[in-house]
């Protein structure tokens, strides 16, 4: 289920089905800024806000507030009570406000055995000029091609050093991704999306989706690495028995992997995805997300 409001200044409350995680991304073209987030549950009890991220030209950094029953990890916020609601507290006027919480247990997409595959250009995470970020840079891999489908001119160096969390020591906070892509004229939420039928939907509307998965040894038939506890790469069309890839680890970038088993390597790890639109589709990032059927 995913909750957006456009424009909301500084001040914002954002419902959700009751739920104990959340992922709270934000749009914002403020160099500078700041969040801290208030958790709302379903018990009455509001949390004081807790701190969350703060961004400058220099630095951005995941700040991981707590309270005895909220906890912010990263990008992800986890409740003993579960959440009805999150509300933000920015520095700054946000762009667009986005929070996202899985959907209900077993619930499915309609079927899309097959969804022609888009146009994404392909690159790769492993960038010959910065040989001390081989393997690490998959996130901003995937975030870049989907920027350069839309038009926006990106590399993958450039899209990292936009995304580094110094709190978390790597390129993968979600939050940040997204953000750089609102940040670059374009509209960028997380979103926990119900498997690969799901992510077919929006390929059948034109929009690529980067997807975060992980597998161990052997699930995986054709990944490039053994395992992974997480890994982001972007889906750009489906088959029947096969899902159409732009994998950034990948020798070759564009490469397909059994359906079945990158369904189980999406939804095992959560089903979590950046979608990436112009402006002007917001809307329609939140219908797609919350009816696949639509």
């Amino acid at each position: 289920m995913l909750r957006l409001t456009e424009q909301p200044g500084q001040h914002a409350l954002l419902h959700v089905p009751a739920a104990t995680r959340a992922v709270v991304s934000w749009n914002a073209s403020a160099p500078t800024g700041a969040l801290a987030l208030i958790a709302h549950r379903v018990d009455g009890s509001v949390s004081e806000p807790l701190l969350y991220v703060r961004w400058s030209p220099d630095e951005r950094r995941s700040l991981d507030g707590a309270d005895p029953t909220t906890a912010i990890a990263v990008d992800v916020v986890r409740s003993e009570v579960p959440l009805s609601g999150i509300g933000v507290a920015s520095t700054v006027p946000l762009e667009a406000l986005a929070v996202a919480v899985p959907p209900p247990r077993g619930a499915s997409a309609p079927a899309r055995p097959q969804v022609a595959a888009l146009d994404v250009p392909p690159l790769s995470q492993d960038v010959a000029a910065h040989p001390q970020a081989r393997g690490r840079w998959c996130s901003p891999a995937a975030l870049a091609m989907l920027l350069r489908f839309h038009g926006v001119a990106a590399d993958v160096a450039s899209v990292a050093h936009g995304v580094e969390d110094a709190g978390y020591g790597g390129t993968g906070n979600w939050a940040f991704n997204v953000a750089y892509a609102g940040a670059h004229g374009l509209r960028g939420v997380v979103a926990y999306l119900r498997g690969l039928d799901h992510v077919g939907a929006f390929l059948a509307a034109g929009l690529p989706v980067a997807i975060s998965i992980a597998w161990e040894r052997g699930q995986l038939p054709g990944v490039p690495l053994e395992r992974s506890d997480g890994h982001l790469l972007v889906v750009r069309g489906l088959e029947p028995s096969a899902a159409l890839v732009h994998d950034p680890a990948h020798p070759d970038v564009a490469t397909r992997y059994p359906r079945a088993a990158l369904e189980r390597a999406f939804r095992g790890h959560g089903g979590v995805a950046y979608l990436v639109a112009p402006r002007e589709r917001s809307t329609e990032l939140v219908v797609l997300t919350n009816d696949p059927a639509a």
